[in-house]
């Protein structure tokens, strides 16, 4: 039997988040006969790594607590070489830098990197060093063909060297769960409309915007529904109050079962300043959910508007409004949007073309050269 290809993924931690459950799907569902997995928690595991399903996937935590560690490319080459690692990994700008000089110097076989969403343009300096690193990448890419493009234009990527892989779904896991089970775990009444969005309470995701713009609908029969923990949290009660919405917003915090709670939503909205290819967004609409998304990286690649969802401009809160004032008084339109985003989901960004991408990818860069122990 041929040696497996031992991979080593190398991210921040595994807190909850949409790279994160990317990451955990991935190893989930690699080949087994072809590929093995680690992961590389540069600064610490976290919730998700209970979500890997392989037994011999072996979690490492470093405990980078800020600032520049230079020390830490020594310890991730010592491990690359102990755990026998023949490509590394990197997802999103901090672990490249630690990433790509520890396999440089434990002499990898190959050396891989993605982008999942990120604020560009960055400093002049990241960004040049970023591109010079990139030159000496065996393989890059985007979750998106618009985040694809801004790492061209701002970091000077060159076309060539930076390819699409789109996030996939797991749209059989949302099957198995009912819209009445999920209304009932959200404490719904009969004809109660919920609005909800699925995430980490950070700046980057806008929620603010959802707040006030939810706030101005005055709408009796409606709730506006969070689920994810984060900094933004009081933020997010204060925006409430002072908008006399307070018993109309509920923050769930972090939920391990948010599959079961999706399809119990009307309406989904994620109003984020940036975002690569969401996997909360994919997830809402392989729920049967109508999604409404600001036009930002990779969500016009994902709703077709008008068609499939509905799409506003960026930080736009009378834009939000608008649409969500149009959905809720459509109950039909809600429905169509519904159906038809659930479809694109399906048809266009499953889990198997994305694991197929992956796969192709690391064989590619591997080549035929010598593996490491296994």
């Amino acid at each position: 039997m041929s040696r497996r290809i031992h991979i080593q993924h190398v991210l921040l931690s595994l807190d909850p988040g949409g790279l994160e459950n990317g990451v955990v799907n991935v190893i989930n569902r690699l080949d087994e006969g072809r590929f093995r997995s680690s992961v590389t928690c540069l600064k610490r595991s976290g919730p998700f790594a209970a979500r890997i399903k392989r037994s011999d996937v072996e979690v490492h935590a470093l405990g980078l607590t800020g600032g520049n560690d230079f020390a830490l490319p020594l310890r991730l080459a010592r491990l690359f070489r102990r755990t026998g690692t023949d490509i590394v990994h990197t997802r999103n700008a901090e672990s490249f830098y630690y990433g790509f000089v520890a396999a440089k110097l434990a002499g990898v076989r190959a050396l891989v990197h993605s982008e999942h969403g990120r604020v560009l343009p960055d400093t002049p300096r990241r960004m040049h060093v970023q591109r010079w690193m990139l030159r000496f990448t065996d393989a890059s890419f985007a979750v998106s063909e618009q985040l694809r493009r801004d790492m061209v234009q701002h970091v000077g990527v060159s076309p060539q060297r930076m390819e699409v892989i789109y996030n996939g779904v797991d749209v059989e896991r949302f099957e198995q769960f009912k819209r009445a089970e999920a209304r009932r775990l959200l404490g719904a009444a009969d004809g109660e409309i919920l609005i909800g969005s699925v995430g980490r309470l950070v700046a980057v995701k806008n929620y603010e915007l959802l707040v006030r713009a939810y706030g101005r609908l005055a709408a009796a029969g409606t709730r506006l529904v969070f689920i994810g923990e984060g900094q933004e949290r009081p933020r997010l009660e204060a925006a409430a109050a002072a908008c006399g919405a307070s018993a109309r917003v509920v923050l769930l915090g972090h939920r391990e079962d948010v599959a079961h709670l999706l399809p119990g939503l009307d309406v989904f909205v994620l109003p984020s300043l940036s975002e690569g290819m969401s996997n909360t967004l994919l997830e809402a609409m392989a729920a049967g959910v109508a999604v409404v998304a600001s036009d930002v990286g990779g969500n016009a690649e994902i709703i077709v508007d008008n068609q499939t969802g509905l799409l506003f401009a960026s930080g736009d809160e009378a834009g939000l409004h608008n649409r969500l004032t149009t959905l809720l008084a459509d109950p039909g339109r809600r429905a169509r949007l519904a159906e038809a985003g659930k479809s694109r989901a399906i048809g266009t960004f499953s889990m198997g073309a994305m694991i197929r991408g992956y796969e192709s990818l690391y064989e590619r860069v591997v080549g035929k050269g010598p593996l490491g122990a296994n």
